[in-house]
């Protein structure tokens, strides 16, 4: 008996105890154990655990699993406090949303929370795609403490701006790990960003502080420019333009835009619908971790995710408040106030004199990189914003009664291109007058990321336009708040097509929600009697959506 007490007590004393490397190990092969048993099919690298290693190396994982499990519960305790007029609010914007079934696109992983919780990360990731510092951990704790009032506020500005900016040049190199398919995505963003502000974004494997782009498993970045080398992945199913865009804006200092502490004059958060693990994605950002630069929210930001984010059952976990905006959350499109933000975040804007500068129409703002030319907001174009986009689309003039015109835009075949295929149209109306348009569309998911249309009726026309992408939005009635109302089609995946009825009205006639004529009724598939005859439009192989995309007349269901 006497050796066993003996064994027991080394054993407790000094043998059993684990370092916090071996926490640390031990819990990452948990992810990746957890990641394999996903139904979710990913690659799966050789050396996952090394590159989660160097991705988490410059925070404690046991103290960011206790930090964020602290954020989710203090979180929970504050949505189940939803005030009973707020919670009657959500339930009456709930009522008004138009029924959709989500689509599914083949090779397309899903979205951003998606992507990582099938990789098993969503335990370490904030807000399902950043992964945060010690301290930024530790500031953001004590910043959800605080009961004083704070400005409204997005991109990462704490007690160390600018120091957490990358000043004039931000670094990057490629890991080993990074495929074709990830270069070519990052690029596409670094080229963007680089092109749209006064930031330069090099490649250099060298540079003190870089970022290293590679494929791990899922999607995500550090927040703002830390010491040394930091990580940003794209792993399978992140490797498309927008989620590196959106990534890279992360890397460039932006927080979420469903974070902003204003969000709430904007956003219902349902409670209901939200996976428990998720449930800091809903956490507002405060004075002491960010700001937005005075700003409007904008629902079409690439840094907004869309309205079922980290839902378990598909039903939205935000609400917007204007309703007509609910599509347009989760855009995979840069928007104009995100690229003025950037630009006011690293003061670029500052580099262009008012005196000698561009005088740029309709909101836009002189371009950084040439002060001769602006930079616009969608549906404008030219050196100073003051023309239609070149491209295809027309300029229309609104009458007394009804006028329609159909677009079609798109290369057609089942692949999902990297960039959208786009028309702009202008639709004039007299002054005094305002513009009712019915908008047919298909192929709903958040965001309309696989094509749609944008019609930008409001006063403000640096905010994204309101989005669609859903037959079950036929009928849609809007109201012009200008004399020119900039429509937007665009397309990535087979085709998009629409039909638009549009008159000018009296100022004073009824905003009841009129339905307007049916438009022609078509199928947009070439080959829909063939697939009839072959029972296409009863077969429980394809979804309903699917046969009213594909064959709405032939199928019967205009």
């Amino acid at each position: 008996m006497f050796p066993l007490i003996i064994l027991f007590l080394l054993c407790f004393s000094r043998f059993c105890q684990v370092s916090p490397t071996e926490i640390t190990d031990n819990f990452l092969e948990s992810v990746l154990r957890a990641r394999n048993r996903s139904d979710f099919t990913v690659e799966a690298p050789s050396d996952d655990t090394e590159n989660l290693r160097q991705t988490f190396h410059h925070t404690s994982i046991p103290k960011l699993r206790a930090g964020m499990q602290s954020l989710r519960q203090k979180w929970a305790r504050r949505l189940q406090a939803m005030p009973p007029h707020k919670l009657q609010e959500l339930t009456n914007n709930e009522k008004k949303l138009r029924p959709k079934l989500r689509a599914r696109v083949q090779n397309h992983a899903g979205t951003l929370p998606e992507v990582n919780r099938a990789a098993g990360l969503n335990e370490l990731l904030y807000q399902g795609d950043m992964v945060l510092t010690e301290s930024q951990l530790q500031i953001i704790t004590e910043a959800q403490d605080e009961d004083t009032a704070r400005e409204k506020r997005q991109a990462y500005r704490d007690r160390y701006y600018p120091s957490t900016t990358w000043g004039s040049t931000a670094y990057y190199y490629f890991d080993s790990s990074a495929t074709p398919k990830v270069r070519a995505a990052f690029k596409a963003a670094v080229s963007f960003w680089q092109n749209n502000t006064c930031i330069n974004i090099i490649e250099s494997p060298t540079a003190i502080n870089r970022i290293r782009v590679f494929k791990g498993q899922g999607c995500y970045s550090y927040v703002g420019r830390i010491t040394g080398v930091q990580d940003l992945s794209l792993g399978p199913g992140c490797e498309e333009f927008g989620t590196a865009a959106h990534e890279l804006g992360h890397a460039l200092g932006f927080f979420h835009t469903q974070s902003r502490y204003d969000r709430d004059q904007y956003l219902s958060i349902n409670l209901n619908n939200i996976e428990a693990s998720y449930i800091e994605q809903f956490d507002k950002e405060t004075s002491s971790t960010n700001y937005n630069y005075g700003m409007p929210y904008d629902y079409g930001s690439i840094m907004q995710y869309g309205a079922t984010s980290a839902s378990f059952n598909e039903k939205p976990t935000m609400v917007a408040k204007d309703t007509e905006y609910q599509d347009t959350m989760g855009s995979d499109v840069v928007s104009f106030y995100d690229v003025s933000m950037m630009n006011e975040h690293y003061k670029c804007k500052e580099l262009c004199p008012p005196l000698t500068s561009a005088k740029c129409a309709n909101g836009g703002f002189p371009n950084a990189r040439d002060c001769s030319t602006c930079i616009c907001p969608s549906g404008y174009g030219g050196l100073l914003c003051d023309s239609r986009p070149s491209g295809c689309g027309s300029t229309l003039a609104a009458g007394s009664s009804w006028q329609s015109f159909t677009d079609k835009v798109g290369e057609g075949g089942s692949k999902l291109r990297d960039l959208h295929s786009s028309c702009n149209y202008w639709i004039q109306v007299s002054p005094d007058s305002s513009l009712r348009i019915s908008d047919l569309n298909s192929l709903p998911i958040d965001g309309c990321i696989f094509g749609g249309i944008e019609i930008k009726t409001h006063a403000d026309q640096k905010l994204t336009g309101y989005r669609y992408c859903s037959t079950a939005d036929k009928g849609t009635v809007l109201r012009s708040s200008s004399n020119l109302v900039p429509v937007i089609t665009y397309n990535r995946y087979m085709y998009t097509t629409t039909t638009l009825q549009y008159r000018a009205i009296s100022a004073n006639d009824s905003m009841t929600r009129t339905v307007l004529p049916a438009p022609p009724c078509q199928d947009l598939h070439p080959n829909c009697p063939a697939f009839v005859l072959n029972g296409f439009c009863f077969s429980p192989f394809y979804s309903p959506n699917a046969r009213r995309y594909y064959c709405t007349k032939s199928c019967n269901l205009c």
